[in-house]
């Protein structure tokens, strides 16, 4: 099976610039796959198994009748794109597919996990992580490594990523915010708090080159593996970045034709670069009262000035946004964060901005159940 996919891997101009010795373990194959898609520049590849009416593949007791179960391994190739490209950053998709034995499926899946250090994070209990090479203190690739348990066994994606990626999706932690709202933020996208759904926008404020855009990507990256989301920036950075569809905005393509377009593909989360228009921040009110989680950045001095543009956009509507404020001091060059929330004032007629406070006997958000899993082996 390794030798057929070498081959492959050979006929489609994907050769690893480094042969990994034959495996005889399925420990030892998984230690290979990710030396091969480091070898080959893949971007990610997957170990799979599905049922299947095809004949071509191997019938297995116990699945229903007239199917069979086929298992693969499939790596995927991502084209560049034209600098001037309008469209889906990163669509063009090219996979090497291999077959494998069902009865391997289940013991590779298992090597997978323990070579990946599954659930390591208390955080993330179906991630893992490799690094290539292993042991270097600054790794050429970390593998984002995802886990998905079903009855056939279990599906692993493992998904490249490059230092530059790296750079460009920092975590939440690394950003200049109060250690207390950095974690509400890390646990309100990781878990998917259902306010996402329920109409709260997630405002990014500031004036330009306070790192807006960074915490724009920072929250993309705090996402888990089975959301889909959709994207519009200007100045893309850092590649593809596994199941966020991204686009570039500009002249050809403006961000309220990509944000109409985005809703009618139904995402659950959408995310704005630089809104610039209040027809830009109109649409993207609609895609978020109409239950789709979104993000966009927005060029105001103060948090206030932010939501009045709000309102303006959408007079009359009881928007409730979460605001993240950017700063940066013009003598020292030192970036700030604050967050802020919208509550109703004392006398109960009219909403204001507040600064964010954790709520008294505050618990983990509640997860937003309604999320579509989504299906690694078929990315937007």
């Amino acid at each position: 099976m390794f030798a057929s996919l070498l081959e492959q891997l050979g006929e489609a101009g994907r050769t690893p610039s480094e042969v990994p010795a034959a495996p005889k373990t399925p420990e030892a194959l998984a230690e290979a796959l990710f030396a091969v898609a480091a070898g080959t520049g893949a971007a990610l590849f997957s170990v799979w198994a599905a049922e299947d009416p095809a004949e071509d593949g191997g019938e297995v007791e116990g699945s229903e009748p007239g199917t069979w179960i086929n298992a693969g391994i499939t790596f995927y190739f991502i084209a560049e794109d034209a600098p001037d490209r309008v469209g889906l950053l990163g669509g063009e998709r090219v996979p090497v597919r291999q077959p494998l034995a069902y009865a391997l499926y289940g013991p590779l899946g298992q090597a997978l996990s323990a070579h990946a250090k599954r659930g390591a994070d208390p955080k993330w209990p179906g991630r893992g992580s490799v690094s290539f090479p292993a042991g270097a203190a600054d790794p050429d690739l970390v593998f984002r490594v995802s886990f998905r348990d079903d009855d056939l066994g279990t599906w692993t994606t493992a998904q490249a990523r490059s230092r530059e990626t790296r750079k460009a999706f920092p975590s939440i932690a690394s950003l200049p915010l109060a250690a207390d709202a950095s974690a509400f933020l890390e646990r309100y996208f990781r878990e998917l708090d259902k306010a996402l759904f329920n109409g709260q926008l997630v405002l990014l404020t500031g004036a330009s080159g306070t790192g807006r855009s960074t915490t724009l990507r920072a929250l993309m990256d705090a996402l888990p593996d089975n959301v889909n989301a959709l994207a519009a920036v200007e100045e893309p950075k850092g590649g593809a970045v596994g199941t966020i569809g991204m686009v570039r905005v500009g002249k050809e393509l403006t961000l309220a034709q990509a944000v109409r377009s985005f809703l009618r593909q139904d995402p659950d989360l959408l995310f704005a670069d630089e809104v610039r228009t209040l027809e830009d921040l109109r649409n993207l009110c609609n895609g978020a009262l109409t239950g789709h989680g979104t993000v966009c950045v927005v060029e105001a001095k103060t948090p206030e000035d932010g939501y009045a543009w709000l309102t303006e956009a959408m007079p009359g509507l009881p928007l409730l946004p979460l605001t993240v404020h950017h700063t940066r001091d013009a003598t020292t060059g030192t970036f700030g964060m604050t967050l802020h929330e919208t509550k109703p004032t004392e006398d109960g007629t009219a909403q204001q901005l507040v600064p964010w406070a954790p709520p008294a006997g505050a618990g983990v958000p509640t997860p937003h159940v309604g999320v579509r899993p989504a299906n690694p082996d078929e990315l937007p």
